[in-house]
């Protein structure tokens, strides 16, 4: 039986599906055409006030997109209905192939063809970036390339319209890992680079047929983007500056988009760009450091957080002390109380405070060689490159805490989709919610364990020979109760 959506759109079937929701194939039984209807999933363990949170966000997409509708490079927004309690977006049916399905299918683009569609998406960019919206999830999955030749720029699923209200409450996952900035990943306001930022990734996907930024989980791919360099690329030519200079750090000294407009235009035409004055575009570029990415240490309870993720890193070998000093910073004074009547965590704790030497070297399985300090993430590196992270992110609300889990747990549940022999467990007993994952690969273990306490989200990763579960959980009951010991009195 064929659903027929608000009294006016029948869905046929399912075009594909993403990390937001289903894409269906639709008929608009008023105007006897097709379109393209996206359908947001919205999980069934959020609350009420996150479930609110996620309609709201899709509201704001369809805003965000039908001010644009006109910009031949920008999928077109039709209409958006609210039906069996949830929001659909009506869009324009688009005949072709994303981007990444592209490469997957028929290999790298040569420079100039890679060239050619990033001078569309600019375009694209900077049309919304004129009328006050961040695109904030350009990636290869939202380019598509029609069979009629057109380059279009989809999804504003996470758009940030200027004057709308930031929707940062409920730790929902803002961007694809490898193509967030990493201002955004610091937690730092991000403007328009930031999207240029992504622009660059997406083009070196597209010419290289590989990312930029690679990891054995999302977690490890974001620890890259913010601390390592791309490996240096081997076919994109004349692009290679451009890439370089789009894919800056800094955002203070990234290539602004009349500069990028140039070079990719002069690329696509098959000439070398003219003008390369641009810091990281200038000879051997900086940015082609091949570094090694320790896989997972940076852990995923800091990566799904809604434009709110501030590590805070400081440099390896900083810290080299076994036994932690205590803090002398006060919590803050909680903003309510945790179901139970306990007051929520202040900014008091440190993520290396909650466990001693004698708990990390038992979680290592080995001698404690080096860590890595910081507030929100401590990392501690053993023998045999075994290596342990304990993180730990406060929100200033329950619900915004409860979300952020629920965001965690659905990445790990998506990976194991992806790769089906990491085992995911519920490990009940710690917390007030928990799970762990463990993975293995080439005689590796990578174990993680993550759990809620109140408004704080605790995550604990090992990664070593041996397969370490066992210690993690227990590590996992020691941070709980060095938390609870640190919770502020009433």
């Amino acid at each position: 039986m064929t659903m027929m959506l608000a009294g006016r759109y029948s869905l046929v079937s399912q075009l594909g599906q993403g990390g937001m929701g289903t894409v269906w194939l639709a008929v608009d039984e008023l105007l006897h055409q097709q379109v393209a209807v996206k359908e947001v999933r919205l999980p069934a363990d959020l609350d009420e006030a996150s479930r609110a949170e996620l309609t709201e966000r899709t509201l704001r997409e369809a805003r965000a997109a039908a001010r644009l509708r006109s910009h031949p490079s920008i999928v077109t927004v039709h209409d958006v209905v609210m039906d069996s309690g949830r929001p659909w977006i009506v869009m324009e049916l688009v005949h072709g192939r994303s981007l990444d399905r592209i490469v997957r299918e028929d290999g790298p683009l040569p420079p100039a063809q890679t060239a050619w569609v990033g001078r569309h998406v600019l375009d694209a960019l900077a049309a919304a970036h004129s009328m006050g919206v961040l695109h904030r999830d350009v990636k290869p999955g939202n380019v598509l390339l029609t069979r009629d030749g057109r380059v279009l720029l989809t999804d504003f699923g996470i758009a940030t319209v200027a004057g709308d209200a930031a929707l940062t409450q409920t730790g929902l996952l803002n961007g694809s890992p490898g193509y967030i900035a990493p201002e955004r990943l610091r937690g730092e306001a991000d403007g328009p680079e930031a999207d240029l930022w992504s622009l660059g990734a997406t083009l070196y996907m597209a010419v290289e047929g590989r990312a930029a930024y690679t990891g054995p989980n999302a977690a490890a791919v974001m620890a890259a983007v913010l601390l390592h360099e791309p490996a240096p690329p081997q076919r994109a030519g004349s692009l290679t500056p451009v890439l370089a200079a789009l894919l800056d750090k800094d955002p203070q000294r990234r290539c602004g988009p009349a500069q990028a407009a140039a070079w990719l235009q002069a690329v696509a035409q098959g000439d070398v760009p003219a003008d390369t004055t641009h810091p990281a575009a200038r000879g051997p570029a900086p940015a082609w450091r091949r570094l090694a990415v320790v896989g997972g240490a940076l852990v995923l309870a800091l990566s799904l957080t809604a434009g709110a993720v501030i590590w805070g890193m400081t440099r390896p070998g900083e810290g080299t002390s076994a036994e932690p000093t205590r803090s002398t910073t006060s919590p803050a004074k909680p903003v309510s109380s945790s179901p139970a009547g306990k007051p929520l965590f202040g900014d008091g704790l440190h993520s290396c405070l909650v466990l001693t030497s004698n708990q990390v070297r038992a979680l290592l399985g080995s001698t404690l060689q080096s860590d890595h300090r910081d507030r929100k993430i401590c990392q501690y590196f053993g023998a045999n490159g075994s290596y342990a992270t304990v993180a730990l992110y406060r929100v200033p609300t329950l619900t915004g805490a409860k979300a952020n889990f629920v965001g965690i747990k659905q990445t790990f549940q998506d990976l194991r989709d992806e790769h089906p022999d990491i085992a995911f467990t519920r490990t009940p007993g710690v917390g007030e919610e928990s799970f762990a994952s463990v993975h293995r690969e080439s005689g590796r273990y990578t174990a993680n364990m993550v759990f809620r306490m109140s408004n704080v989200t605790a995550t604990l990763t090992y990664s070593g020979p041996r397969p370490g579960t066992k210690a993690l959980v227990q590590a996992a009951a020691s941070v709980a109760t060095a938390m609870e010991k640190a919770r502020p009195a009433r």
